[in-house]
């Protein structure tokens, strides 16, 4: 048994599929099949059935899968530690959502290697929106994201509080409110930030709450496009204080929400025994960053 046979396993464990995971690996069918029955020799055991579902994994897999994915990061994070020590350039993967970059521009991320140069930071950037467990589970070290409950087996740390907002024209009927009410967007045209699929909107909730369903005409990914309905079509967007508070936009009033809901940034990391060195670096060093904020 070794780490790649470890981490195709996982792969035919997560596609229920030996083809649709040989071609995430760039490998043969027959190569997969392979590596998994030597698996099963070695453990004495069958790891999946096979059947019209697909392979599917036995209670024996489960485990092994548990524990495969722990063992698979410990390696991932000792490479990078040796490596480091070694003298040549350990690599930190670094996911960030859209929201988040509004309080921690990405140079600022980057300059995170200027401090300690022999961590390469390679950074990806993704819509709030976006589903994040695979990708956490696969490939990213470490994320500055507003949500991380669908991340399975994270820690998380809150780094930047924030809350939501009401955006709208300067000569908007409620531009001259400095806070408002849920219930006073109820005949209000509205344009709120897109969520994922299966995932509850916290304005539209709160609304619900409040006994009336909110006239929702557009759901944005960009800020940008929000503000432009606002300014264009007397639209009422719901954003985030801190986004609005980096934009600065003249021709727009930013409103205060009576009700308050939360719109933070969190740091999350996958949750192992021991924290890699390059892992606690970055904590600390985003922590030193937004304290202030």
């Amino acid at each position: 048994m070794n780490i790649e046979a470890l981490q195709h396993f996982n792969k035919v464990y997560q596609m229920n599929s030996i083809n649709s995971a040989a071609k995430e690996l760039f490998i043969t069918p027959q190569g997969l099949s392979k590596t998994i029955k030597q698996l099963e020799l070695e453990l004495e055991t069958e790891l999946f059935d096979r059947g019209p579902r697909g392979m599917v994994a036995t209670e024996a897999g489960e485990l092994l899968y548990a524990r495969a994915q722990h063992i698979v990061y410990l390696m991932e994070d000792l490479k990078k530690e040796i490596s480091i020590i070694s003298g040549s350039k350990g690599t930190l993967d670094v996911v960030v959502t859209y929201s988040s970059t509004a309080v921690i521009p990405i140079e600022l991320l980057y300059d995170f290697s200027k401090e300690y140069p022999d961590i390469q930071i390679k950074i990806r950037e993704l819509p709030d929106d976006s589903y994040l467990n695979q990708i956490f589970q696969e490939e990213v070290d470490i994320g500055l994201v507003t949500d991380y409950e669908d991340i399975e087996n994270c820690e998380h740390e809150l780094i930047v509080l924030g809350e939501a907002v009401a955006v709208v024209s300067e000569n908007h009927r409620l531009a001259d409110r400095d806070e408002i009410s849920i219930e006073d967007l109820k005949e209000e045209s509205l344009v709120v930030k897109s969520v994922g699929k299966g995932k509850d909107h916290s304005f539209v909730d709160m609304c619900l709450d409040k006994g009336f369903t909110p006239n929702v005409v557009h759901e944005f990914g960009s800020i940008l496009s929000a503000h432009r309905l606002c300014e264009l079509n007397g639209f009422v967007a719901i954003s985030v204080d801190f986004v609005e508070a980096t934009l600065k936009q003249n021709n727009l009033k930013v409103i205060k929400l009576a009700e308050k809901i939360p719109q933070n940034i969190y740091l999350v990391s996958r949750k192992r025994g021991i924290q890699s060195k390059a892992i606690l670096l970055f904590k600390s060093y985003i922590k030193d960053k937004t304290e202030n904020k």
